[in-house]
């Protein structure tokens, strides 16, 4: 509600306000053949792609990572600052742990990424789903990978919604429920 010149006037969010609510999400031979392809395309971006599809980061909390903030011996990443402005620890799966051993190591203070967020990011990824045959949908990008965790953590480690919010990475059931798909 807004007051001009003493009216009230009801205002409304125009269609799509709300955001596109995406729900797919990667089967696992899916996910093996973009990061198949991705590491034709280059190692350290399939790296990248792993380490998002098993740990639920956000393209832009990967991006950020430093060695500082890993300690693979214990499958463990910190996050000083996430979306929702809170920092949250981070588990790292085996498979996750393996990838990022394998990635050049430097001062700790570096960041365990090289790139940032930038069309030449997102055209690799275009690329590499093309070329495994995946049909990413439309505005997804990087969040597939996202979406994947969640539904892989429910459908194949029997997580419920209390669980994922538990991992920090969801804040409240609201923004979990559309994975009990």
């Amino acid at each position: 509600v807004l007051r001009s010149s003493g009216m009230l006037v009801h205002l409304r969010r125009p269609s799509g306000a709300g955001g596109n609510k995406q729900t797919a999400w990667l089967w696992p031979e899916q996910a093996s053949a973009l990061f198949r392809e991705a590491a034709k395309l280059d190692a350290e971006f399939a790296v990248l792609c792993i380490v998002l599809c098993y740990t639920g980061l956000r393209l832009s909390e990967a991006l950020g990572l430093t060695w500082n903030d890993v300690r693979l011996q214990d499958g463990f990443a910190f996050l000083p600052d996430s979306k929702n402005g809170e920092p949250r620890a981070v588990f790292l799966p085996l498979v996750a742990v393996a990838e990022i051993a394998n990635l050049p190591q430097g001062d700790m203070g570096r960041r365990l990424f090289r790139w940032t967020k930038s069309g030449h990011l997102y055209h690799l990824l275009k690329t590499a789903s093309f070329k495994a045959g995946v049909d990413l949908p439309e505005h997804s990008a990087f969040h597939i990978f996202r979406h994947t965790y969640a539904t892989w953590m429910r459908r194949y480690a029997g997580a419920d919604e209390t669980t994922l919010i538990a991992t920090g990475a969801w804040k409240d059931k609201k923004s979990v429920s559309r994975y009990t798909h």
